[in-house]
This record gives structure tokens, sequence and C-alpha cells, in this order.
């Protein structure tokens, strides 16, 4: 991976808020030539330091009204069941994002539903499905985001 310096850094921080920008408008907004802006974002992907230009959207307006998380402490993990449990989760399509932790509870489940019904089904099919690895799991829901996911740049 190349060195970032802070040209890079801003030309990401832009993109980050709009993934959309022109090279012509990022290039205004940092006083240089739009070249040299495809360069570095070019260099940018090739290096592997972006990896991808996507949207977000906001899920209620695709009738995703509800959203919740799921921790789970599993024990007597075989490669076999974690298998199974990850790509089960990783495939469901109410489950927006999975990561895997330290601590208390190995696993942090991110899923989106319609309302409290589906999310008590999806909830109550993983217990069922994986029983038998299963210590623990708790819900939360989010009640209000007050900082939507950002990376720091800086």
């Amino acid at each position: 991976m190349g060195k970032i310096d802070k040209v890079d850094r801003k030309i990401i921080d832009l993109l980050l808020k709009n993934s959309r920008m022109s090279n012509l408008e990022i290039g205004k907004q940092l006083e240089i030539s739009h070249d040299a802006v495809r360069y570095r974002i070019e260099k940018l992907v090739r290096d592997g330091t972006i990896t991808n230009f996507t949207i977000s959207i906001d899920p209620a307006k695709l009738g995703l009204q509800i959203w919740g998380d799921l921790i789970i402490s599993v024990w007597n993990l075989t490669p076999k069941r974690y298998s199974e449990f990850l790509g089960y989760l990783k495939n469901h399509p109410n489950v927006a994002a999975v990561w895997n932790l330290s601590g208390k509870y190995e696993w942090f489940i991110e899923v989106y539903t319609t309302d409290l019904k589906k999310f008590n089904e999806i909830t109550n099919d993983i217990k069922m499905k994986f029983s038998d690895i299963i210590k623990d799991m708790e819900s939360a829901f989010v009640l209000n985001e007050l900082k939507p996911y950002t990376y720091p740049v800086t």
C-alpha cells in the first residue's frame, strides 16, 4: 500500500460524503487538477485503500421500519457449525451486517425488518437453527441514529 498524504485523505473525505462528486469538483475544492484527482483515486483503488463506491439509503423508505441488533455468545462451535452459522447470517436477506467480536459476546448482527413480528421470527429462527451453539443472545433496537457510520480520515 502506498503512502496516504493529506490530499489523498481530503479526497477520501469528499468521496465519503458524496461518492458521485466529479473529479473536476474535487479538484476545484482542493485546488488541484482533475487529472491529479483521477490519478490519486486510481492509485487509492489500486492499492486497496478505496474498496468500493456505493450509496447510502434510508431503510425506512424501503419499508424497513425496525432496525435491531443481536449480540450472541456461542459455545461448542465446531468448524462445520461455524460455517453453517456464518453462511446463514451472511445470506439472510434481513441481515445487513455481521461482526465477529472479542469479549463476552462473539457476534454482533445488524437486522432490518418491516415490523417487530418479523424481527421476532428472525430471532426465533436463529435460536432454533443454532440452539446447540448459542449460549446467550440479546437484542436491542436502535431508537434514534445520532451519527451515521463515518470513517476517520484525518
